[in-house]
């Protein structure tokens, strides 16, 4: 998963969170119950390899588990930084994300990778 959303352009990915985008098919538009978010991970040197595990192992937990996710993906920017781009179908289902045990227990091995806690 993560090696298919590195390739992506920034802005492409960044326009899934616009509502008036009209880069995407309409089935992919927003509602004004939405809500998104980008995480930043700023990564130990030689940790590359082993955050992106983790992130796939996430992004992928959380598709699979977490009906209220509109977007969940990886996304690794020219400047080698490591984003997250999120996309909820409401508060509520972020709120779902953030206390998922499942999930939660996927951040060990992406904490252990990162040099502070992700900026969201």
């Amino acid at each position: 998963m993560f090696s298919l959303i590195k390739s992506v352009n920034k802005i492409a990915v960044l326009a899934m969170f616009l509502p008036f985008s009209s880069s995407f098919a309409s089935d992919d538009a927003c509602n004004e119950n939405e809500v998104g978010y980008v995480a930043t991970f700023e990564v130990k040197p030689g940790g590359e390899i082993a955050l992106e595990a983790a992130l796939s192992d996430l992004a992928e937990a959380v598709n699979r588990l977490e009906p209220g996710v509109v977007l969940y993906a990886p996304f690794k920017g020219a400047d080698g930084q490591y984003y997250m781009m999120e996309r909820y179908q409401d508060e509520a289902a972020r709120k779902v994300h953030a206390s998922s045990d499942e999930v939660r227990a996927l951040f060990g091995p992406l904490m252990n990778t990162l040099v502070g806690p992700p900026d969201v």
